[in-house]
């Protein structure tokens, strides 16, 4: 079974960091994919992040710590694509 797509909401600090910074990040858990991040709201000390991830293989544990080095939360799990490799 592999995770091959997610979709995230979640927010990150403003002013900390870019988004290029966060998506570097996140992306060395993801095996030949790509990582999309777009702003949709900010406020005083947060902006809010639509964040889409897509590769063959993606380490959900790996981009959870990524982002919660980087001070990001997540508030949830929008989508999620996982392929399964079943015998025969």
């Amino acid at each position: 079974m592999r995770l091959s797509r997610l979709v995230i909401d979640a927010v990150k600090p403003v002013g900390e960091y870019n988004i290029i910074d966060l998506a570097s990040d996140i992306s060395k858990n993801v095996k030949n994919g790509s990582v999309s991040i777009k702003v949709e709201e900010v406020d005083i000390r947060t902006e809010g992040l639509k964040i889409t991830i897509e590769g063959t293989k993606i380490d959900f544990h790996g981009v959870q710590k990524a982002m919660k080095e980087r001070g990001a939360a997540i508030n949830s799990l929008d989508e999620a694509t996982v392929t399964s490799h079943g015998k025969g």
